[in-house]
């Protein structure tokens, strides 16, 4: 099992939060995601060839960026 961290910017609000959720729960492997809104802490775990870049390019097109 593979675990990513990583925040997020741009989040506003609770919506901003599942869709992101739902946006990277439909990447391959994954598992479980868990987003806190307050923080924009986010932990993704799953298949052991979860990739951080390709998490990064399922957001940027709904205009999320991934900070490490």
């Amino acid at each position: 099992m593979s675990v990513i961290n990583f925040k997020l910017k741009g989040l506003t609000c609770e919506a901003c939060v599942k869709l992101c959720a739902k946006r990277i729960k439909t990447l391959p492997g994954v598992q479980t995601v868990e987003i806190d809104l307050a923080t924009g802490a986010a932990q993704v775990s799953g298949a052991s060839e979860l990739d951080l870049e390709t998490i990064k390019q399922s957001l940027v097109d709904i205009k999320y960026e991934v900070l490490n």
